[in-house]
């Protein structure tokens, strides 16, 4: 089993590499450029999209992330991961979703109402709409509840393997939501920052 990992810290985006050992890698794992947020509106209409981009990886230029700016209602969010340093563009969604019994998305900060969220107020209330093999969610495809309003969704893809226990399991996102995500086990693959604003 491939881990898939990311090696940068920015402003907008904290993210580790991983390594067998539990340790940091210097990029011996997969790399993700890419971290697409899409918004279809329930009712019907265009979908909004908001990306995070760092094309030429981990050092260098620094990555662009677009605010996430939707209209109060109903959207499915589907979340994509994207290594376009490759030739050809890899989507590493495809991985994810074939590993899906050891990873999981968990959706936090200011902005979010959810399973994972201590918050009794934000713009965007969050449910999973996926599940993995043991019924347990995933977070690639998740319902979304907009009102009005303004916040930071942080967005964390997070990788447990079995060798890495505790392994995911029917609780986890109850301790991510008591403990933070750094106390569920595993590692974090990906970590990112998106402003909202819901008007």
């Amino acid at each position: 089993m491939r881990k898939i990992c990311i090696a940068a810290v920015v402003s907008s985006l904290a993210l580790t590499a991983c390594s067998d050992d539990g340790g940091t890698a210097e990029n011996d794992n997969e790399v993700i450029t890419t971290v697409i947020l899409n918004f279809t509106p329930a009712g019907g209409g265009a979908a909004v999209t908001a990306t995070f981009n760092d094309p030429d990886g981990d050092g260098g230029a620094a990555p662009t992330v677009d605010p996430v700016r939707l209209s109060p209602g109903n959207y499915t969010l589907a979340v994509q991961f994207q290594n376009r340093l490759a030739s050809p563009q890899e989507e590493i969604t495809d991985e994810i979703r074939d590993e899906k019994n050891f990873h999981l998305l968990l959706f936090t900060g200011t902005a979010v109402v959810g399973p994972a969220t201590s918050n009794a107020t934000g713009p965007l209330t969050q449910s999973y709409a996926d599940t993995d093999g043991n019924g347990l969610p995933i977070g690639l495809t998740d319902n979304l509840v907009a009102a009005a309003g303004t916040g930071q969704l942080t967005v964390t893809l997070r990788h447990m393997p079995p060798e890495e226990p505790p392994v995911k399991a029917a609780n986890t996102v109850m301790l991510a939501k008591a403990g933070g995500v750094d106390s569920i086990g595993g590692s974090t693959d990906a970590q990112v920052n998106f402003a909202v604003t819901v008007q």
